[in-house]
């Protein structure tokens, strides 16, 4: 099946121009030309999901790229695929550990400033941050 750029922008809600600059970078690559319009196909819809997943694992575009030139021979690759894969793994785990202690951090202060406002409304004393 083809595909516009319009197909693409809206399936995976990213601006056309985003998709323009995967082409120019090509991390898509063999995309049909035909009257100044592009045309993709699953195989491109393929791709697009790989990097879409990859961008949620915080992998650089460049590092995305790395790995599908990789990939073309994983035969020879695949040490350098499975080295770059749990890098990224490590990588991702201390951001979702940063996110989860910063989280809880504003959970706290949520709770603190909850406690502040019922005292408010109710003229307590406030809280003290030893409290929550």
């Amino acid at each position: 099946m083809k595909y516009t750029i319009t197909d693409l922008s809206k399936q995976f809600n990213l601006p056309a121009s985003t998709i323009r600059y995967y082409e120019q970078i090509n991390l898509l690559e063999n995309v049909e030309h035909v009257n100044s319009r592009r045309f993709y196909d699953d195989s491109h819809i393929d791709r697009l999901h790989a990097i879409e997943c990859f961008k949620k694992a915080l992998l650089p575009l460049d590092e995305i790229k790395l790995f599908f030139t990789y990939e073309k021979d994983m035969e020879a690759n695949s040490e350098k695929i499975l080295g770059m894969m749990k890098t990224q793994e490590a990588k991702t785990i201390e951001s979702m550990e940063t996110l989860q202690a910063g989280l809880e951090h504003l959970q706290k202060k949520i709770r603190f400033y909850t406690l502040v406002s019922e005292a408010v409304k109710n003229k307590t004393p406030l809280p003290k941050w030893s409290d929550v």
